[in-house]
């Protein structure tokens, strides 16, 4: 019985055989279904105007694989990333390479932007709006509540790239050792427990640059980039006056500043509110001295800029201010 069976298996092994053999050839088509995701006029575009030029992929459809499946998010709406990404090849990507060339920008723009809707929130009630990984992948988060007709709004929705942006690249060319010493001590990792007020008289752009002094570089470089209004025509502010020692004295004066440099001249400065509804000016007496070290930091970081990167990070200020104002025109008209 035990030879039948060997038999048997033999002949439908050559059986087997020959019916493959005997077959006219494999068949052009793929006998696997895959499913073609529909190519809309602004896929097209994404490709023809990021992935051509830049080698970059834009994905702003849902893709789990993309996000952290423990935290909720949804995918944006079309429209809202339609006018992110118009923004971001205007605001963003042109002006990093009018100022720091062709070659820069093809060569260190983040080659996978992926776009979601809505914000991440996080279990210690803050929430992340951007996520940089390995210098190749940007995640930008909250694109729904992206205003592309406020010149202050939207450049504060690209917040998010430039900080990611600085990322990759002092993670390509370290910056000073020195920076790291200017606020050691004070970094912490409760950040969210600080106020603006507090942070700025440390020495701190922002709550969020008390984390690490990785995040304090990138914070510093994103805020110059995004408090553009009146770069390039500073005009007269009526501010508090300060002695010689940085202190506030209780009288007004008259300056010529840019927003940025207003937001530098009140750093550490607070308003309060007293019980007849007046205001009144509240300044910490070491609020000086964390002026001093945050301009310290702004000038390695200005400098670092320059000698690694050939980029004059007030110039760039500038070119963003003029293309948002730009882009806002066409928007308003369409």
């Amino acid at each position: 019985m035990k030879n039948i069976y060997i038999k048997l298996i033999c002949i439908l092994s050559i059986f087997a055989l020959f019916s493959c053999d005997k077959e006219d050839g494999l068949r052009e088509e793929s006998i696997i279904y895959v499913d073609q995701v529909h190519e809309s006029e602004f896929d097209k575009w994404l490709y023809e105007t990021f992935t051509v030029p830049y080698n970059m992929e834009i994905k702003w459809k849902w893709d789990d694989g993309e996000v952290d499946n423990n935290f909720h998010v949804t995918p944006p709406r079309k429209e809202k990333a339609e006018q992110f990404m118009k923004a971001l090849y205007k605001i963003w990507i042109k002006p990093y390479e009018e100022v720091g060339g062709e070659e820069f920008i093809k060569t260190y723009v983040p080659k996978l932007i992926y776009l979601v809707g809505t914000p991440q929130f996080n279990d210690d009630g803050t929430m992340t709006l951007g996520l940089a990984e390995g210098g190749r992948k940007v995640s930008v988060f909250d694109v729904d509540s992206f205003d592309n007709l406020d010149l202050e709004k939207m450049s504060k929705s690209f917040h998010t790239m430039h900080h990611e942006f600085a990322h990759i690249l002092h993670q390509k060319i370290s910056y000073p050792t020195e920076y790291m010493n200017l606020s050691k001590g004070n970094y912490t990792g409760a950040w969210y427990n600080y106020g603006e007020l507090e942070a700025n008289t440390l020495g701190f752009i922002s709550p969020y640059s008390m984390s690490k002094h990785s995040e304090d570089f990138v914070e510093i470089v994103a805020t110059i980039l995004t408090t553009v209004q009146n770069s390039n025509t500073p005009i007269e502010r009526t501010v508090p006056e300060k002695n010689e020692y940085g202190i506030v004295t209780g009288n007004l004066v008259n300056m010529i500043l840019t927003d940025f440099q207003l937001k530098l001249y009140m750093c550490g400065i607070g308003l309060v509110q007293n019980k007849d509804g007046s205001l009144t000016l509240k300044q910490d007496q070491s609020g000086p001295r964390g002026l001093s070290i945050l301009l310290e930091k702004i000038d390695i970081i200005t400098e670092y800029y320059k000698t690694e990167w050939g980029i004059d990070l007030f110039e760039l200020q500038g070119k963003i201010e003029i293309a948002t104002n730009e882009l806002i025109l066409e928007n308003s008209e369409e």
